[in-house]
């Protein structure tokens, strides 16, 4: 029995919920959980240019650019508040869905509404 070498044995627990296993030296996982910041920034200037441009009465017009304007206003704040920025991201996806919704079409509006939890639906 003193002669016998000890073995390292290695058991491999692996539990995956959707996507691919990952096992090996070098792997990184990205987790993003809630909005992204620069995602939501570029969605409100994209509404933002659409409105200046849209056919579109002032006063809808103004409507939307508040709403804009509220939200990059708390994207840029020291500490943005969460759930403020949610509010404010929904409202935004609200008027532009009344008064744009050719915005709502491209791939940035939709990864928006589902960072946000809005269903992307006409």
């Amino acid at each position: 029995m003193n002669e016998q070498q000890p073995s390292a044995q290695h058991t491999w627990n692996v539990t995956v919920n959707g996507g691919a296993p990952q096992m090996g030296q070098g792997n990184v996982q990205h987790n993003t959980f809630g909005y992204d910041p620069g995602q939501l920034a570029d969605f409100a200037r994209e509404v933002l240019a659409a409105a200046r441009t849209a056919d579109l009465s002032a006063e809808d017009r103004t409507v939307v650019e508040a709403d804009v304007e509220a939200l990059q206003a708390e994207l840029v704040a020291a500490e943005p508040d969460p759930g403020r920025v949610r509010q404010l991201g929904q409202r935004v996806w609200a008027s532009a869905k009344t008064y744009m919704p050719p915005v709502l079409a491209t791939g940035l509006a939709q990864a928006v509404g589902g960072a946000l939890g809005i269903p992307v639906g006409f």
